[in-house]
């Protein structure tokens, strides 16, 4: 049995509130997860919890504090539930990568040996293969000029986007006829995407499986490396038994994603730059801040906030948000270490602080 502790609770009970003793039997509320959800599910969260209030859970092993940080504010994806308790990871529980460099180009049928030619940031270039790239097959951009989107070497992969074909192909600027076509945004063959619902770290953080496969949701995707086991094969199975999805919402950017807003429903989520009171950009309807992060300043900010600051081992560490910079491809917002929000590439590595949801 998983053990809940509770910062505090409420000392005094309106006993008036239908199905106060059904929560309350043989001391369930403070001793398991099922209790917190029987308190939810009747309506009385409120009446038992405080934003700021904090549990004690275990992730990978080890006990994590994850801090209240919403009371009905999440709305379930389950019409049969209309509560919900809304959780997040106090400091960091891992390092992670948002996307991993994307690929160049997606081979839709099988390409011969031979020169290729194609245009990135509207500069032409070629290499040549000595090798066929069956269909399925990625051609990735492995080398750069330094500071520079200008692409210095090639490596081909097969299908399953792991196994190389070639590598170290040298690429020089050309002129002529395109012979790869379409290609994707060089932004995005640099640094990652930052597409959140298309995201590797969306997929690992709702991930239940013993052994994390990941698996591409573009043709463009490369693989991303997370620890073995998905997130919520991680956690303590107790609080994963009484989570629930809940509708939700990220911007998308106006590069490559023709802007507007993607909506989406998980159990595990990263916060927005409004849920952390960062302020808006790009199309953020139905954002709004989390009550723990709107009480630590007057009005929504991106500069240095305490309450914002969390900790991996020992040290304070940066941690993702779900938020993209909408005039890029590639860059996304995250809290920096000092509690500011800043803008960051999705190749980088920043930590991972969930939250999620008991309904």
């Amino acid at each position: 049995m998983g053990l809940v502790e509770y910062a505090r609770l409420k000392r005094h009970i309106d006993k008036r509130f239908d199905g106060i003793y059904s929560v309350l039997r043989a001391g369930e509320l403070i001793t398991t997860w099922a209790g917190v959800q029987g308190v939810v599910r009747a309506g009385l969260a409120d009446k038992f919890f405080s934003i700021g209030d904090q549990f004690v859970t275990e992730f990978d092993g080890e006990p994590f504090v994850w801090d209240v940080i919403g009371i009905d504010h999440d709305v379930p994806t389950d019409k049969r539930f209309v509560h919900s308790l809304t959780i997040q990871s106090h400091d960091c529980l891992l390092d992670a990568q948002f996307s991993a460099p994307q690929a160049l180009y997606y081979a839709e049928a099988s390409l011969p040996a031979g020169q290729h030619r194609f245009t990135l940031n509207d500069v032409q270039y070629t290499f040549t293969t000595s090798e066929v790239i069956p269909a399925g097959g990625q051609v990735f951009i492995s080398g750069w000029e330094t500071g520079v989107y200008v692409p210095t070497a090639i490596t081909t992969y097969a299908a399953d986007r792991t196994t190389t074909i070639e590598t170290g192909l040298v690429v020089t600027p050309s002129a002529g006829v395109d012979t790869l076509s379409p290609v994707n945004h060089h932004e995005r063959c640099r640094r990652g995407s930052n597409n959140y619902v298309e995201s590797a770290i969306r997929q690992w953080l709702n991930s239940e499986d013993e052994t994390f496969v990941w698996e591409p949701q573009t043709n463009y995707d490369r693989p991303s490396t997370y620890s073995d086991g998905g997130f919520l094969h991680q956690l303590d199975p107790e609080l994963v038994a009484v989570l629930g999805a809940v509708d939700k919402q990220v911007a998308r950017n106006t590069v490559t994603d023709d802007g507007g807003q993607d909506i989406f429903s998980d159990k595990v989520f990263l916060l927005s730059r409004v849920e952390v009171f960062g302020g808006a950009e790009g199309d953020v309807s139905g954002e709004i801040p989390y009550p723990y992060y709107s009480s630590l300043v007057d009005s929504p900010t991106t500069n240095v906030v305490d309450g914002r600051i969390k900790y991996l081992g020992g040290s304070p560490r940066s941690w993702w948000s779900r938020s993209p910079h909408p005039g890029s491809a590639q860059r996304a917002r995250y809290v920096d270490t000092p509690g500011s929000v800043n803008i960051s590439s999705a190749f980088n590595s920043h930590g991972a602080a969930p939250a999620v949801v008991v309904v």
